[in-house]
């Protein structure tokens, strides 16, 4: 078969391996960014899809607007500002999960060989929706709060990207946060060299320690804010969205036209049921005491079972650890040892865009119990050490 060339790019699938390897039950898998299945809100969705049924059956049926229900559009207006100023409906795009908004913005925006910008490390599937759209990604500078501002002016200087993709709190994979100064003067080399920022905040309402920063699109303009219920609700709804300016709107939802003409009617409305019954705060300090418990199993067995072999970052919210082993070179080379020990990780080299070899792993502990975690963290010690 003629695939397309950017095929050959993705390699050969480490996400389909560990998705099969999941499926033995023995298995116990760090490698997933999956949210705990137990926490779902079943009964309560359940109640709001009937409601849906019983009061807009047909409607919810049919064809829908391709930015999405307007409710639930205003509703997510209603939650955000845009450098400083009340967000409104025309600002907002509803998605089939906040991956799709970040292939409808690589799409809207990018032609082949275009460069963007994104951080060091990043998320697998900003690397796969990039390169999707044949884009060059060059990785800026980052230390324990994400980009540096000056090594971003010094790249800008030389290139001129069409945007910068970030994810300021809770970074996937490393778990960082990015400061309020950082944010700030961030937004300020972004403003100098007129560069686009693509914020993503799948995480930011999972905080365990420390106060609220005000998200980039708050601070700054010249910024697409990428947001999703997919970590505090249910991914298998595939509800996100984008919050821009109408022009940037307009423009997503001409392409997004041509992808799917609309996220699905039914579960949009379902969910701004959910939310307009006021559920969703308690849900998610639930989520927050639950993942905070279960980061700190997860701290506690890597200080237990491997010690002084290994740095890690301690993460102050999200679903990730990000660890570095002392006495290896290359994480992957790991990989298939730990599946016969029934633990998986993700190697690090794959949040690179440039592949590089490194012993840095993601652990997820957002969707084990600490019994399981500690058990997995003893097997993944055996792995590494044999």
């Amino acid at each position: 078969m003629r695939y397309a060339s950017w095929m050959d790019e993705l390699g050969e699938g480490f996400i389909g391996e560990m998705l099969k390897a999941a499926q033995n039950p023995k298995m116990i898998s760090f490698a997933g960014g999956l949210p705990a299945l137990e926490l779902f809100p079943d009964q309560a969705l359940q109640r709001c899809f009937q409601r849906v049924f019983e009061e807009q059956g047909k409607r919810a049926l049919q064809y829908s607007q391709t930015a999405g229900h307007p409710p639930l559009r205003q509703w997510l207006a209603q939650q955000h500002n845009r450098h400083g100023k009340p967000v409104t409906m025309e600002e907002i795009a509803v998605t089939t999960g906040s991956q799709q908004g970040l292939s409808l913005v690589a799409q809207t925006f990018l032609d082949p060989g275009d460069v963007v910008f994104v951080e060091t490390p990043t998320y697998i599937g900003a690397i796969q929706a990039f390169i999707s759209f044949r884009a060059q990604m060059m990785m800026v500078p980052c230390d324990e709060q994400g980009i540096i501002p000056e090594e971003l002016e010094k790249m800008l200087k030389r290139i001129t990207p069409k945007f910068l993709y970030l994810i300021p709190n809770y970074q996937n994979p490393t778990g960082k946060v990015m400061g309020l100064e950082r944010r700030i003067e961030l937004l300020r080399v972004a403003q100098v060299y007129d560069l686009l920022v693509v914020e993503d905040n799948p995480y930011g309402e999972l905080r365990f320690e420390g106060e609220r920063i005000p998200s980039l699109i708050e601070l700054g303009d010249h910024v697409i804010y990428l947001g999703t219920f997919s970590k505090v609700l249910s991914p298998g709804l595939r509800v996100g969205y984008v919050v821009a300016n109408e022009d940037i709107i307009h423009h997503l939802c001409q392409t997004k036209e041509g992808v799917d003409l609309h996220s699905n009617n039914l579960t949009q409305r379902a969910v701004f049921e959910f939310l307009k019954d006021g559920l969703l705060p308690e849900h998610i300090l639930n989520l927050r005491t639950v993942y905070k418990e279960r980061r700190l199993a997860m701290v506690q067995a890597i200080e237990k079972y491997i010690g002084d072999e290994v740095e890690m970052i301690i993460p102050s919210g999200g679903l990730f650890l990000w660890a570095r082993f002392k006495n290896i070179s290359n994480s992957y080379d790991y990989v298939q040892e730990t599946i016969r020990q029934n633990v998986l990780y993700v190697p690090g080299q794959l949040f690179y865009s440039d592949g590089r070899v490194t012993s840095e792993v993601r652990l997820n502990y957002s969707c084990s119990t600490p019994e399981i975690i500690d058990e997995g963290i003893q097997r993944l010690a055996r792995a590494i050490r044999k």
